[in-house]
């Protein structure tokens, strides 16, 4: 995503990151948001389907517009042992780093783990030790610089994944805009590489703070 802000700034509508954290991810059942517990379930499946079979994906992976959350990541640590997390707001990276540290103030992500380790039939504090082990960093990324992740010097990688950021990055801008976007991240990736998206197709809506459905234009 773009444009660089500091901790004590807003993040997607919300004071700040762990706000929105705890908005939309403290109920795994969807009984606080309806429409998060119809789509966080499903969005772990695809996942799990996408990093479950035999396909060679390489050792390093990039997830852009990481956001404060580590869910999309789960089934991905049984194939990457190196992730990179990376996003605009440094907020987002904190509570990232928090929880990798294994701070007693970091969001818990263990009813995610458990959900995915269900699907795998593996221990879910074991795989919660791989995902850390995995997560080697949160760094800043801007997708609209022409190497994203600048300053840092990383990459390229086997693989890229980007779940729901670009339509947060490009939603006030052009088709331009999202295709120079993805031009951008493409640069971190090695030829031949993995490109994994997660996206929405013809969403009508958006919750904000306050629970009321936004139009989407």
């Amino acid at each position: 995503m773009s444009s660089e802000q500091d901790e004590d700034q807003s993040y997607e509508f919300f004071k700040t990151a762990r706000g929105y954290l705890e908005y939309f991810f403290t109920d795994l059942t969807g009984a606080k948001c309806p429409d998060e517990g119809e789509w966080m379930p499903w969005c772990m499946e695809q996942f799990h389907k996408v990093f479950s079979g035999d396909r060679d994906f390489g050792k390093t992976l990039l997830d852009i517009g990481s956001g404060p959350t580590v869910y999309q990541l789960i089934s991905a640590s049984r194939v990457f042992p190196e992730i990179i997390c990376s996003d605009f707001h440094k907020g987002a990276l904190g509570e990232i780093k928090k929880w990798k540290e294994g701070d007693t103030d970091a969001f818990d992500w263990s009813p995610f783990i458990k959900h995915v380790a269900a699907l795998e039939g593996t221990s879910w504090q074991s795989r919660q030790e791989q995902l850390r082990a995995a997560i080697k960093d949160a760094v800043f990324c801007d997708v609209f610089n022409t190497n994203p992740l600048h300053p840092a010097v990383l990459g390229p990688f086997d693989a890229i994944m980007s779940a729901y950021c670009l339509e947060s990055a490009c939603h006030l801008k052009d088709r331009s805009a999202y295709t120079q976007a993805v031009t951008n991240m493409s640069t971190l990736l090695k030829p031949g590489g993995h490109f994994i998206l997660q996206s929405y197709i013809g969403v009508t809506y958006w919750i904000d703070e306050d629970g009321s459905k936004i139009a989407d234009h």
